[in-house]
């Protein structure tokens, strides 16, 4: 009987402590994220680029968020700002730019760990734009909104109960300006702090 009655007050005091360290996990946060953005822009007509036009070069994205954790869930709303790229010689340049509003839900698989990982999606909104100047002379420009889906996953690693390091990947179909297929992919770092 004593066995039992100790087992039972030692079961309780773990879970008097473990309860509030989970508790601490739970609640609203703020995020920051920076990475390395690479463009897509699949245009077999030549309107976006004119044929000739490579967007794909590795370039600056920042990214911040405010979101609710809850155990295994979060959601998140985010602004997403990536470098515009820039093409072209002295006869033609070309820039291209893109930013996104997006509202993203995420699965925490593990999410009392020190490291879990996770998978994401995401619904939202870009703003695309594309200029092109050819002998002095304006050939193409956008600037138009588009609706954006994007998917990812990764790691997280818990510093304290409040605060993690996020490593991750995620891709972006930001869909059709004209004929062109705009999509991105992106490699980063972020943080989170539950307060």
């Amino acid at each position: 009987m004593k066995k039992i009655i100790s087992m039972l007050s030692l079961a309780l005091m773990l879970f008097g402590f473990s309860a509030p360290a989970e508790a601490e996990c739970n609640g609203w946060y703020l995020g920051a994220r920076a990475g390395a953005v690479s463009n897509d822009v699949s245009d077999d007509s030549g309107i976006i680029g004119g044929g000739d036009g490579n967007f794909d070069d590795e370039k600056l994205m920042l990214a911040g968020s405010i979101g609710y954790r809850y155990e295994w869930f979060r959601t998140e709303l985010e602004f997403v700002w990536r470098d515009y790229v820039k093409q072209g010689d002295e006869d033609i340049s070309q820039k291209f730019k893109t930013y996104s509003y997006m509202l993203n839900f995420y699965w925490d698989i593990l999410p009392y760990n020190w490291l879990t990982p996770y998978v994401d999606l995401g619904l939202g909104f870009s703003k695309v734009k594309y200029h092109s100047i050819a002998l002095e002379t304006v050939r193409n420009s956008f600037d138009t909104t588009r609706f954006t889906w994007a998917i990812g996953g990764g790691l997280s690693l818990k510093m304290t109960n409040r605060w993690n390091i996020d490593v991750g990947y995620r891709y972006y179909d930001m869909g059709r300006l004209e004929k062109a297929d705009i999509s991105a992919q992106e490699v980063y770092v972020g943080t989170r702090y539950i307060f």
